[in-house]
């Protein structure tokens, strides 16, 4: 990577534990894209129920040249664990369709070209 990764904390302390699982993942999506420039993780806890815990939400943000693969707040959970994971999978998957666009690896569709469209009429022959 060319640039550091970034990893925010919000709302919450920092876990040493939980940044190097995000340090170690990031890794593995470097290994998808090596051309990748930066990385930017926040890792919030949203609002303050005190009986049920916090909501844990993580964004995750990665430039490469010519384009940004964004995974968003839609990743929340009660479980920080749970959330970085789903966080990480689904900008996982972004990245790799982005990595097969690049390469041209996307199916096309061939279109029939066996008759023209109908057009509501019918014809008898003569």
């Amino acid at each position: 990577m060319k640039l550091p990764v970034q990893v925010v904390f919000r709302d919450l302390v920092p876990l040493p534990s939980l940044e190097g699982d995000i340090r170690r993942r990031i890794q593995r999506l470097e290994r998808l894209a090596p051309n990748l420039m930066s990385c930017h993780v926040a890792v919030e806890a949203e609002g303050n129920r005190h009986h049920q815990g916090h909501i844990y939400s993580v964004k995750i943000d990665l430039r490469l040249p010519g384009a940004e693969v964004f995974a968003g707040a839609h990743h929340a959970d009660e479980s920080i664990e749970l959330a970085v994971r789903g966080a990480f999978d689904a900008v996982g998957r972004k990245l790799e369709d982005y990595v097969r666009r690049r390469r041209g690896q996307v199916k096309l569709h061939v279109q029939e070209l066996a008759s023209p469209p109908f057009d509501g009429e019918d014809k008898a022959p003569d």
